[in-house]
């Protein structure tokens, strides 16, 4: 019987390595680190990739407005001429949001489109090789393009929610919206906006409420999605350029990735923990653990801050000691832990840094418990719907072992700030 069970425990911790050992080879499926994001609205782009891809192109724009089984669809610009006979909220809300049948005819007519060459050359020329819709990529080309669809009319929705109505986000503290929804103030502010959108002769169906959704998120000046797009070409050009010359073999790790932290009401730009977090990252590329640093953190404490954590930790370390600019890439838009460590694995695949090298993550010791802890996964599942990473070893209180996961990629349609 001894001899069974150590046979059995043998064999299931063969397979448990086997497992891990496909795990960490998993093919980063139709991602293309070569394909880039037209940024024309970066704010847009962001939260909704999928409508802005059909609102730019000419040719689907006419294959949609072809289509039979939108005949009876709400033309936009009806709604339109509905939204500018109101001045509250309430009348916005009736005449931009997307219903929930309108959501699910349009979802069932992209599930029928298979014969579209038109819609299934967006879905493999786009869709797949950017990234955005990594999640849904297993199903066909028709049901990634009804999954994305249905993604981004929620976020439409919950816009309408947030920032129409009043209703609180996720993490309201930080992300609700800026007036009194209800008040003469905000009625004024609205009904102005509404009388700035102007649709094209051939509006597609969403554009009405997207335009209305855009405008919800300017007049409450949160933009934060947007804030610094394309990197490459601004925060982070120098060190992006410096990435062909970076010899990875030459270091255990391939980044440091410093978790962000706010400065609250101090009136300060950077926190005592900001400038601790920074240090300790500091120590580590000294000691030549990797070739890079990634700052992450956004516009979060206290709300609507001027000041970006993770821009005041980079100028911080460059007046502090000297880092060179090249060295320190900076991710400007995570507003929670979760998405430091998402964002910052975002930068790395389409940086085309070596994702399947172990980098390091720190941060001060209760923080980095915190990250290694099954709290930490239980959270990332709840609000992202994936874990972002794989953990290995800790190196010191203030560092851990990190790998990113290419799941990462997948755009949040329910956090409009930092999808």
């Amino acid at each position: 019987m001894l001899q069974k069970y150590f046979q059995s425990l043998i064999l299931g911790l063969f397979l448990t390595i086997n497992l891990t050992a496909q795990v960490a080879v998993k093919p980063v499926r139709s991602f293309d680190p070569d394909y880039k994001i037209n940024f024309r609205n970066a704010v847009e782009e962001k939260n909704f990739y999928l409508l802005s891809l059909m609102r730019n192109q000419s040719t689907i724009r006419a294959d949609l407005r072809k289509t039979k089984s939108l005949a009876n669809f709400p033309k936009a610009e009806d709604r339109l001429n509905q939204a500018e006979n109101c001045d509250d909220v309430n009348g916005y809300d009736r005449a931009f949001r997307l219903t929930n049948a309108e959501i699910e005819t349009i979802a069932q007519v992209f599930e029928n489109s298979a014969g579209d060459k038109k819609l299934m050359a967006l879905a493999e020329k786009h869709l797949r090789p950017s990234g955005v819709f990594i999640r849904h990529v297993s199903q066909t080309d028709a049901q990634l393009l009804a999954a994305a669809w249905t993604d981004a009319a929620k976020g439409l929705n919950h816009i309408l929610d947030v920032y129409g109505l009043g209703e609180n986000a996720l993490y309201k503290d930080i992300d609700n919206a800026s007036f009194d929804v209800n008040s003469a103030e905000y009625r004024k502010l609205l009904k102005s906006k509404v009388a700035e959108i102007k649709l094209p002769e051939d509006a597609l169906f969403f554009e009405p409420t997207l335009a209305y959704a855009l405008k919800l998120l300017e007049v409450n000046g949160r933009n934060e999605a947007g804030r610094h797009e394309p990197y490459e070409e601004s925060i982070n050009q120098k060190a992006h350029a410096n990435l062909e010359n970076i010899k990875w073999k030459d270091y255990p790790y391939s980044v440091i990735l410093v978790l962000g932290a706010g400065p609250g009401n101090s009136g300060w730009n950077i926190s005592n923990a900001g400038m601790e977090r920074a240090d300790e990252a500091v120590k580590l590329f000294q000691d030549k653990k990797a070739p890079l640093l990634i700052f992450s953190g956004g516009y979060v404490y206290p709300p609507k801050t001027p000041f970006c954590e993770a821009i005041e930790m980079k100028k911080f370390v460059m007046e502090k000691y000297g880092i060179a600019e090249e060295n320190i890439l900076v991710e400007p838009q995570a507003r929670h832990t979760t998405t430091n460590v998402r964002n910052a694995a975002r930068i790395m695949f389409r940086d085309k840094i070596p994702t399947n090298k172990k980098g390091l993550i720190t941060s001060n010791r209760s923080h980095i418990d915190y990250v290694a802890g099954a709290e930490f996964v239980k959270r990332n599942m709840t609000e992202l719907g994936f874990v972002p990473m794989r953990i290995f070893q800790r190196i010191s209180p203030a560092a851990i072992e990190f790998m990113p996961l290419v799941d990462s990629l997948f755009a949040n349609s329910m956090e409009p700030l930092d999808p």
